[in-house]
């Protein structure tokens, strides 16, 4: 390797490392310094440990400190500051219900009772844990229907099926997403569309999206009153109904700005509630703040809420977690678990080994420099800025390298990055599991737990006995650094009450992954896909010790597994083929019924 070279690979290795927001080098450890709270830790295996174990911030004021250390270099382009978006909107109250008989009265009723079926007989949300509902566009009680359409949302009074009717239709400025009914409640919610010219916006620095959140008092069908009217900043990820409370998830890049409230904000009837409940005479709102010390990317806050929907007097509970990425959710009776999945950059795995190779290697002057430049606050100099001024001198430094010195030095990073690849690869890439309690409306954060590989949905999740099972499957890693491939293969978890795992079932089909799961009491059945369908049986009447009873291998797959009873499976997905080049083609619909008697 000449000296070109490896002065380009170091360039374009920091500019990667930048993209990654993480530091390069360590402080040059003359001084010691207790690590703060808030401090990120410095290298691979910190931050691994890190993105797992959860902290509670001590107060609003300490996130606020938090966000004030410029951990992510935030745009403050368009849309970001203050402004007025063109096309806006200004909010309108709800319109008042009416009751209504036309010709769109008339198809509304015929599309409706259509779904319905008598008063003791009829189809209700098709859930995933008993006990534990979940939103839909349309609901029935076995008397009345209740379907969103549009802008709109009708209650058909809708047996007898021969005495039909709508008996009023509530017209909303924005469009309904999903709604629940508890009894003589109706719950509305959607993305606020209309939000925006409020005088209150108007006043707010952080231009987030908002989700409202209506109650609707249906003692008289006919005449429905709005009970309560909040508004959730953020945009609507999640939301689960047990009991008198509905558990609400949204989600929200939350752009800091001096002098603001940093958690994020709710409204209720027009004014936004305080996260100060000392001095405030009128509703508040303060959730316990929760944060991994670790370099993030984006600040993805997630709060999950607990709404009563019949005592609207009651104030909002809420947590908020400082995440990155997507998550899943999973809710059984008594806990709600929020899953996401960490990842290790294989440059900054790069950076690290090219840092321990490097910087033994400087000048006392420059590796003094180096600290001094990393000591410098972010709102001073930017990561970005920090990291221009590192490569400078890790350039200078290359350029005086001969061509042998330049060849040893690649051949040391080499062999290093291969074996702390081989150290880490299992870690690259896993699921990280969070237990919060709910009971009544509390929310009561317990533990956590890992395990390798990534969910695919809700269904990949289940909690039977105190057991919470979890099927993953870890992806197909292509690196330079391994001396050969790896294929992907599927995984089943059994953890227990405090999310430690004391079951494993490891590397089924290798080479495919997870389309569909489904658990079913001491059951789980998983459908992988790459040319042919396999459905895995899995006995899980022993927790420690999960076990295949059998599998089946037909073309195409499921893309989704419903029970129809204990012995008889659902699958619906697509049908599969050999292409003429010898891939997978995928045909038509397919349904399949099994007998896993």
């Amino acid at each position: 390797m000449n000296k070109t070279t490896l002065k380009s690979t170091a360039i374009v290795l920091a500019l990667m490392f930048i993209l990654t927001g993480c530091s390069l080098f360590s402080k040059i450890p003359t001084e010691t310094k207790p690590q703060t709270k808030t401090e990120s830790p410095k290298n691979i295996s910190e931050q691994l440990a890190a993105q797992t174990k959860i902290k509670k911030f001590a107060g609003l004021d300490e996130l606020k400190e938090f966000l004030e250390q410029g951990a992510v270099e935030l745009s403050y382009g368009l849309g970001y500051g203050r402004g007025i978006m063109k096309g806006e909107m200004m909010l309108d109250e709800v319109a008042a219900p009416i009751a209504m008989k036309s010709m769109e009265a008339e198809q509304a009723i015929s599309e409706a009772t259509g779904l319905g079926a008598g008063s003791d007989d009829f189809s209700q949300t098709n859930v995933q844990v008993e006990g534990v509902d979940e939103a839909d566009i349309i609901k029935t009680d076995g008397k009345y229907i209740y379907a969103v359409s549009k802008k709109n949302l009708f209650i058909i009074n809708a047996y007898p099926v021969g005495s039909a009717e709508i008996l009023a239709k509530i017209v909303f400025k924005s469009r309904p997403q999903d709604i629940y009914i508890n009894g003589d409640n109706l719950i509305v919610f959607g993305r606020d569309q209309v939000f925006y010219k409020t005088e209150l916006y108007r006043k707010f620095f952080r231009r987030s999206n908002y989700t409202f959140f209506k109650v609707f008092d249906i003692t008289d069908r006919k005449n429905p009153k709005q009970a309560r009217d909040l508004n959730f900043e953020g945009n609507y990820n999640n939301s689960r109904m047990i009991g008198d409370y509905v558990y609400f998830v949204t989600q929200n890049n939350n752009y800091y700005y001096d002098d603001e409230m940093p958690a994020p904000i709710i409204i209720e009837d027009g004014k936004a509630m305080a996260q100060d409940c000392e001095s405030s005479k009128a509703g508040c709102y303060v959730p316990d703040v929760y944060y991994f010390n670790i370099p993030y990317q984006s600040y993805n806050f997630t709060s999950v809420n607990a709404i009563n929907i019949k005592d609207h007097n009651k104030i909002v509970a809420g947590d908020v977690y400082l995440l990155s990425g997507n998550q899943n959710m999973y809710v059984s009776q008594n806990n709600i678990y929020i899953t996401y999945t960490k990842h290790i950059s294989e440059y900054q795995l790069m950076m690290e080994v090219m840092k321990e190779a490097v910087y033994p290697r400087l000048s006392i002057k420059n590796q003094e420099r180096i600290a001094k430049i990393e000591a410098v606050e972010n709102f001073i100099l930017s990561q970005q800025e920090k990291m221009n001024k590192i490569n400078y001198i890790i350039e200078r430094f290359i350029n005086s390298l001969t061509d042998e010195e330049q060849d040893k030095l690649e051949n040391e990073v080499d062999k290093n990055l291969k074996q702390k690849y081989a150290d880490i690869s299992k870690e690259l890439e896993k699921t990280v599991i969070h237990k919060i309690a709910v009971s009544d409306g509390e929310l009561k954060y317990k533990t956590f737990g890992e395990v390798t590989g990534q969910t695919l949905n809700q269904f990949s999740m289940d909690e039977s006995n105190g057991y919470f099972r979890i099927a993953t499957t870890k992806n197909r890693t292509w690196s330079r650094f391994d001396e050969e491939s790896r294929e992907s293969y599927n995984n089943l978890y059994v953890l227990d009450e405090n999310l430690k795992i004391v079951g494993v079932l490891e590397n089924l089909a290798e080479g495919e992954r997870i389309y569909s799961v489904r658990f079913m009491q001491n059951r789980a059945y998983l459908v992988t896909f790459k040319q042919i369908d396999p459905l895995f049986v899995i006995d899980l009447a022993d927790p420690k010790n999960p076990k295949v009873l059998g599998e089946l291998k037909i073309p195409g797959y499921s893309d989704y597994l419903h029970p129809y009873d204990d012995t008889t499976l659902i699958g619906l997905g697509k049908d599969a083929g050999e292409s003429e080049w010898g891939g997978v083609r995928v045909k038509g619909l397919k349904l399949s019924l099994f007998d896993v008697s």
